[in-house]
Order: structure tokens, then C-alpha cells, then sequence
């Protein structure tokens, strides 16, 4: 087993990089691809790739501004895409990515944000993000962008979700 290399996608590695999103993250919709690199050739967003030798096991992606109105007016820019495959997890990918990534967003702000869905399903990304210092911004759970309030019926899917935040100066 080769050791892990993160890589920040830089300026030049966007068309290539959208390129293996295409074909290795959004086969359904290769569209999604261009979506989720969009605001990064203007600065909005940095992503980090995890290599296993040739082969991408994972990825983060940084909106620096977030759609969230809190996370905005306050400066916290947002780890919005965390993901590492299958077949490499359990390796301590996520941790590595995670410290790239809080790394990049401490030169600019003094706190990162986070979402993490409710189901069990995203049981190992609510113990790492609490583990790594995450704490709910205190709204509670969320559809999207949308407060859930007492008597509201939703679906569990992945839009359910709870925003985290964690200070990066301590």
C-alpha cells in the first residue's frame, strides 16, 4: 500500500481535474462536474484531491463564500464537498483532507463551517467532524438552507442536514 498524496487543484489542473470528476464522480450527470468546479477558476472555491497513486480515493472541496447567510455574514467559508471512496476508507484519508483543508481556510478566516446529513449513512462523517472540534451553529436541523421547526414533516434524505463550525484560532 503506496502512502496517499493530496493534492490542492490548482488554476492550470481545472480542465483535467473536471475531466476525471466527469467520468469518476458524476458519471449519472457529467454536467455536475463543471457545477461543482464552476466558482473555481474566479477564486470562489479550492478543492483538494486524495491520490492513491494514478487513482483518485477522494476529495474536499472550499466555497469560500457560502449561500449560507450566517456563514457569509460572518466570514466562515464552507468545506462543502468531503468524500473519499469505498475502497479507501478507514485509511485516515478523511483526516488528511480535513487538515488540508482547515489548513487553507485558517490563512484567510478564523473559522471553517461544515454540514453533515442526520441518517446513519453520514454516522462516520458526525463523529469525525465532532471529533476534529465541529460544534452545531445551534439552528438545528436544516433542509438545505431552510430551518425545520416543530410540527414540519420532511423526508430523510441527504438535504436534511445540521451546520457545524469550528474555531480555527485555538
Amino acid at each position: 500500500m503506496q502512502p496517499i498524496k493530496i493534492q490542492r487543484v490548482c488554476p492550470k489542473c481545472l480542465p483535467s481535474t473536471v475531466e476525471i470528476f466527469r467520468t469518476e464522480v458524476y458519471p449519472w450527470n457529467p454536467a455536475e462536474a463543471d457545477a461543482h468546479f464552476a466558482d473555481h477558476a474566479s477564486g470562489g472555491g479550492d478543492s483538494f484531491l486524495a491520490w492513491d497513486g494514478e487513482k483518485l480515493a477522494g476529495y474536499l472541496t472550499i466555497r469560500w463564500v457560502s449561500h449560507n447567510s450566517v456563514f457569509r455574514e460572518n466570514n466562515i467559508p464552507l468545506i462543502h464537498h468531503l468524500a473519499v471512496f469505498e475502497p479507501y476508507r478507514k485509511r485516515g484519508i478523511a483526516t488528511q483532507l480535513m487538515d488540508s483543508g482547515e489548513g487553507l481556510i485558517a490563512t484567510r478566516a478564523t473559522k471553517a463551517g461544515i454540514t453533515v446529513g442526520i441518517f446513519d449513512e453520514y454516522g462516520a462523517a458526525q463523529r469525525l467532524y465532532v471529533k476534529r472540534g465541529y460544534i452545531p451553529d445551534g439552528r438545528g436541523v436544516c433542509q438545505g438552507h431552510h430551518l425545520i421547526t416543530r410540527g414540519e414533516i420532511h423526508r430523510i434524505d441527504d438535504d436534511l442536514i445540521i451546520w457545524m463550525t469550528k474555531d480555527l484560532t485555538g
